[in-house]
């Protein structure tokens, strides 16, 4: 016979709360990043920033969103240490053949 248990009142609907709101910040966030990414180009005609120079900020900041999204829309936050780290070596490898391909 299944026993069940009640809860306190409203404590579903607070523990629901508290694991949305990282989520929703992270959310924010990206679409904060988004809009500073939009602005670089103009940016960059305003302050006379160098092309090379904006391709690094959005590069960095595609990777930041990008890293974001993995830890948490993809749950690797709570991974272990070694899956976290398993998709770098990849992005070294792209990033080692970038640098070789560019020199040639």
């Amino acid at each position: 016979m299944a026993t069940t248990t009640a809860a306190a009142p409203g404590a579903i609907a607070r523990v629901a709360h508290e694991i949305k709101r990282p989520y929703v910040q992270v959310f924010g966030f990206l679409g904060l990043v988004t809009l500073i990414e939009v602005q670089i180009p103009s940016l960059g005609q305003t302050f006379h920033i160098s092309e090379t120079l904006q391709v690094v900020l959005l590069m960095s900041t595609a990777a930041a969103k990008a890293a974001l999204v993995a830890l948490y829309y993809m749950h690797l936050k709570y991974e272990p240490r070694i899956l976290k780290l398993l998709p770098v070596a990849p992005l070294a490898f792209v990033i080692l053949l970038l640098v070789v391909l560019s020199t040639a």
